[in-house]
């Protein structure tokens, strides 16, 4: 089964992005962590979904390490932070919406994106 690399750190939403991905046929590979994220590009998988409020989580690195593999990267943050999700579509990400989005648009997301990336 394809994988996803997720850095997520709420597990509310991992387990809601679990159920999603695996009706869509994908595994995900949780990792909170720059070395997590990056050994979960080594398994080239299709997709990278970056919360940018992980928690000492370096993420323009995450997203720079997935562009190195050609990983499509799907970032998400609060739609409060414009210049954060701003600073993220400039660093490379492929798409990147608010949190709420990407709640109501999850699977067509992952389906969308997850795709280019296979």
């Amino acid at each position: 089964m394809p994988t996803i690399v997720a850095a997520i750190s709420d597990l509310m939403f991992q387990s809601r992005l679990r159920e999603q991905a695996r009706a869509l046929g994908y595994e995900i590979a949780v990792a909170e962590t720059l070395d997590a994220v990056r050994d979960g590009l080594a398994g080239s998988p299709a997709l990278v979904v970056l919360d940018l409020h992980v928690s000492g989580l370096d993420w323009r690195a995450a997203v720079d390490a997935a562009k190195e593999r050609a990983v499509p990267v799907l970032a998400f943050g609060r739609h409060t932070e414009a210049q954060l999700l701003r600073s993220a579509r400039e660093a490379g990400c492929d798409r990147v919406v608010p949190r709420s989005q990407l709640v109501e648009e999850l699977p067509e997301l992952i389906a969308g994106l997850a795709a280019a990336g296979s």
